[in-house]
């Protein structure tokens, strides 16, 4: 469905909305609240990059030695300082 909404999103202005919506069986309602969440959408997406920083620089540090649950420890750690 995100791949509706995005394509709507990118060709509301020619065809409508409601219009795209009845042709790819979605619903208009469902579009608006898509529309609404793109600011939380955003900033998870931030989010998971900085997370995915500092997962390599976790990594990085340790000569590449560090798999997942050490990882985990360490970022676990580095939040409770």
């Amino acid at each position: 469905m995100t791949c509706s909404y995005r394509f709507i999103s990118e060709h509301r202005a020619v065809f409508g909305v409601s219009r795209l919506c009845r042709i790819l069986r979605v619903r208009r309602p469902g579009f608006y609240e898509w529309l609404a969440a793109a600011p939380v959408r955003a900033e998870r997406a931030e989010a998971d990059e900085r997370l995915a920083a500092e997962i390599t620089e976790v990594h990085a540090s340790h000569q590449g030695a560090y798999g997942r649950p050490r990882i985990v420890a360490e970022l676990r750690r580095r939040a409770g300082e």
